[in-house]
This record gives structure tokens, sequence and C-alpha cells, in this order.
């Protein structure tokens, strides 16, 4: 057997930092059948990389049918939910070209028990036919939407071409039936910017979705525009992004942070005893239109994870951070992402994330310091979405008190799925 492993290139960094290539055996080549070496070479790999090597079971790699079973035997529960295998292509797909096969849009029920539309992606077809954030489903393919439902096996396989029957529920109360079919996309990862006044006071709005290599891109033109309107403060809304690529959220923090941090430490990067040559620290960047503030204001949610974590706890140490909104999700952990013979990306979770003054592990989510509900009946950018409001109204006073939040006691949508799935929060 000719193994391979090797260090491809270091761009992908939470999930992903640094694309290694796997290559897979020749099964034609094993002289013994009864031994599975993709399997053993998998478990081999695992207790070399996986952070938890140390509580890895001893077990027999080849009594298994294959590397996800494998995957599920060795996982540290309950600590690791986030492992995972994926198709490679998809996996380049999303993450270099922001490419996704789906309808584009997310869901979260609301505190009456309807689904709502919470965020959509402006290249879709249900986008093009006008569907926005807050629209209720009310049916798919003539079912009534109930909150034990599984929303995702209803939709279907994610395929190009699927087709699914909405009835939706305007915000006029009025119901119009769409037919659309799953197709793939490329994604804006910034749902919404603007510019908004409050009493002489510029402030800066963003959502942001994700972390993906088209996002920089798309940072950049925002902050091409938050600095040419000179703004005082800014609104960063991460309530529904699952994470990505801690490369652009070190580039995100140092827009906010200005050159005057430039240098300072932002995340460092601790992996298990067997890779401690891995460790890093990633500093603050000087970028061109940064901002320099000293302040940032977030709004948060139990969906807000990974790298959108890491924003908040990275910049914590440099600036006054303040979460609008629910305690995040707590998701710590990152994960190094590794070819598998041209045919499966490996993103088992390999390293954990500190700030500056080595703060980190909150698996139960960042504290929330302004209380506020996720308004699903209004679009970004509404002045009084709840959330929106309760951050303005921070600004304005500086009274951080909140009524508590209230929440659907149901499981939301994206908690069912899984890798890419779950990282993007769409349908």
């Amino acid at each position: 057997m000719n193994k391979k492993i090797y260090l491809r290139f270091r761009t992908f960094l939470i999930v992903l930092t640094g694309i290694l290539f796997f290559t897979a055996c020749n099964k034609d080549d094993d002289p013994e059948p009864q031994i599975n070496e993709e399997n053993e070479e998998f478990f081999t790999f695992m207790k070399d990389w996986y952070f938890w090597t140390d509580n890895i079971p001893e077990i027999n790699p080849s009594s298994y049918n294959d590397i996800f079973e494998v995957l599920e035997a060795v996982r540290f529960r309950p600590l690791d939910r986030w492992s995972f295998i994926t198709d490679w292509q998809e996996f380049l797909a999303y993450f270099q070209e922001s490419k996704f096969i789906g309808y584009g849009f997310g869901s979260s029920w609301d505190s009456n028990g309807k689904l709502r539309i919470s965020f959509i992606h402006n290249t879709g077809e249900l986008y093009q036919e006008g569907v926005r954030r807050g629209w209720i489903i009310e049916a798919i393919n003539g079912t009534s939407l109930t909150q034990d439902m599984n929303i995702n096996q209803m939709l279907g396989p994610n395929e190009e071409g699927v087709n699914n029957s909405f009835l939706f529920r305007k915000p006029d109360d009025n119901t119009i039936e769409i037919t659309a079919s799953k197709m793939e996309m490329v994604t804006n990862t910034v749902l919404h910017h603007e510019v908004l006044e409050e009493e002489n006071i510029k402030i800066g709005y963003m959502v942001l979705q994700s972390f993906r290599e088209p996002t920089e891109e798309e940072l950049d033109e925002v902050f091409d525009d938050f600095f040419a309107e000179d703004i005082d403060e800014l609104i960063l809304d991460m309530r529904y992004n699952g994470g990505g690529l801690t490369r652009i959220a070190t580039q995100l923090a140092s827009l906010i942070a200005g050159p005057s941090l430039a240098g300072q430490p932002f995340a460092k990067t601790v992996y298990n005893a067997n890779k401690e040559d891995e460790n890093r620290t990633d500093s603050l960047l000087n970028l061109e239109n940064s901002l320099g503030l000293s302040r940032l204001v977030t709004i948060a949610s139990r969906g807000t994870a990974s790298a959108s974590e890491m924003i908040i706890n990275g910049l914590k140490p440099h600036l006054d951070v303040y979460v609008v909104g629910n305690n995040t999700y707590g998701k710590p952990m990152g994960a190094n992402v590794f070819n598998y013979s041209d045919t499966w990306a490996l993103a088992p979770i390999t390293f954990k994330l500190k700030n500056a003054d080595d703060e980190g592990d909150y698996f139960n989510g960042l504290p929330v310091d302004i209380p506020a509900n996720d308004d699903l009946t209004r679009d970004f950018g509404d002045p009084m979405e709840t959330s929106l409001q309760q951050a303005i109204a921070f600004i304005l006073t500086g009274s951080t008190k909140g009524t508590p939040v209230v929440e659907p006691v149901v499981r939301q949508p994206w908690e069912d799925m899984k890798g890419l799935r779950w990282e993007s929060r769409s349908h």
C-alpha cells in the first residue's frame, strides 16, 4: 500500500485550517481481504490528528463498513458534535466559490409555532419570486407544517431539479403558492448592509451569514462604504452565522479593529500533543479601509457559531464587545480539512481556539449582554426589528438591560443538518 499524506495548501480555517491530501489504498493490491486498509489508515490518521486523541477507544477498524462508521465509533461525545466527512468537490464548491445546491433560504419557528423565512440569498429562484425574510411557510407539497416535522427531509435530497411546492403567507396576510426547483447557486454571504443615522450618530449595520472565500471581496466592498461614510459605530449581525473560514474571520476582525491594533494577537490555535508544532497565534492585520472602532455591538442567537464566535471572543481583549440577542451556540473548536483520494473531505475536530487572554472553552456559548428576541416578522434593517432596535438603543443610551428572551421550545431546522448544511443553515 502506498500511503501519502502531504500539505496541499493553507487557506481554509475553521471549520478549516490547511488542507492535507490523503490518498486511499488500492484494494486490488490488498493481500489480506479481511483487513479494511482504508479503515485502518483512517483510524491511524485520527489517532494522530484528532484533538481528543487521548479519548479515542481501542477498536478494530476493519470490523466497520467504512470510514463514516469508524468516525462515529471514535467520536468523543458529548463535546464533539461537529466532525464530519463530506463530498470533496461539494466542499470546494461551497467554501471556495460559495456554490450551494438548494433553495437558498433559512427558516426558524416563531413563538406562535409558525415556520418563517429567517434569511434568503438573493440569487435563488424563490428570492426572484419575491420571497423575503418574515414570510410564513404554511405548507410544503400540500402538507401543513407542525413543529414536530423534519423540514429538511420533507424537502428531499440536495440535488438539482428536486421540486417542491410552497404555500407562503405574506406580511399582508395574502397567500401565494410557488413551485420551485433546487438549483446550484452562488450565494451571497453579506445578506444586508446599510448606514443608519440616529441622533447624529452614523451606525454601520451588516448581516453576515457565513465566512467563505468570496466573503473577502464582499467585506472589502462593505467596509469601503463604511469607511467612506465615516461611521461612528458598527452593529455586526451574525444571528444566522454558522461559521466558516478563520482566515476571513481574521480579515473581518482586522477591518473592525483598525491599524492601531495591527500585530496584536487575535486567535490562538491549539492542537493535541502530537501536533504541538502546528500551534500558532494569528494576529490582527493592517488593512485598507479598516475602521479602528473602540466598540463593537453584535447581534447573536443560538445559531451563532464557530468563526462568528471567534470574532466576539477574539476581539474582547482589544475592544468593548457587546452581544445583543441570545447566548451563542458554543463551538470553540475547529478542523483541518483533508482530501481523501479526491473523493471525500475529512473534517475531524483538530484544534481549539483561544483569545489573547487565553479565554476559550465556551461550549455552552458566549453570554448575551442585552437580551432580545429574534423578530422574524421584520426584515433586516427595519429599525423596529427587536434585536436591531435593542442594539441601537444600547448605542444611544448605554443601557445593557433587556427583557428575557422568549424562545420557541422546539428544535430549529438547522439543528437537524450535518456537515456543510450545518455550517450554511440553508435549505
